[in-house]
């Protein structure tokens, strides 16, 4: 019976040896390939910074407003005379990037100026228009796109004289 239980063993081995190899038949390969596009970086330009003028403090306190189109405004306490207003401007950018991309702005809610007499001052509510329309989004085109800033500044009562300046984060990123 020795003979038998011989050829069982090479007969097992052998089916377990062709079951093993039995998928690497049924294998495929295919060419493929990988790609990448860098595209055009944005790019912001600053034509004039945003500037809210001269203006005097009052007794009470109030704000000074500059628009988009660099107009000032005071409220409360606050004067100001056509010859101090002229100063006024808004702020303005031009920006560009990939043409066809969308792209949304980004400015802070509350940015702080300090200097003069003290004590510092807020601006807030800024605002942006693109192109002259009221916007913070966009797409871009063969030209570089106008953005303008506005916002509110926060005098208080009898406010120190002198300059005072403050800096902030403008944001353009592609969408």
């Amino acid at each position: 019976m020795r003979p038998i239980a011989k050829i069982a063993v090479v007969a097992g081995c052998a089916a377990v040896a062709w079951a093993a190899g039995a998928g690497v038949g049924n294998a495929a390969t295919a060419p493929t390939s990988a790609s990448a596009t860098v595209v055009v970086p944005i790019t912001i330009g600053t034509v004039t910074d945003l500037n809210f003028g001269k203006f005097v403090s009052g007794g009470t306190g109030g704000t000074v407003v500059v628009s988009t189109t660099g107009a000032q405004s005071v409220t409360g306490g606050v004067t100001s005379t056509a010859t101090m207003a002229t100063t006024a401007t808004a702020g303005n950018f031009n920006i560009s990037g990939e043409n066809g991309s969308s792209y949304s702005v980004t400015v802070p809610s509350t940015v702080t100026l300090s200097g003069g007499g003290g004590p510092n001052m807020t601006m807030d509510t800024l605002v942006t228009t693109i192109n002259g329309a009221a916007a913070s989004s966009g797409t871009f085109g063969v030209a570089a796109d106008v953005l303008k800033i506005g916002a509110t500044l926060t005098v208080g009562a009898s406010q120190g004289a002198g300059l005072y300046s403050g800096t902030f984060n403008l944001v353009v990123d592609y969408n």
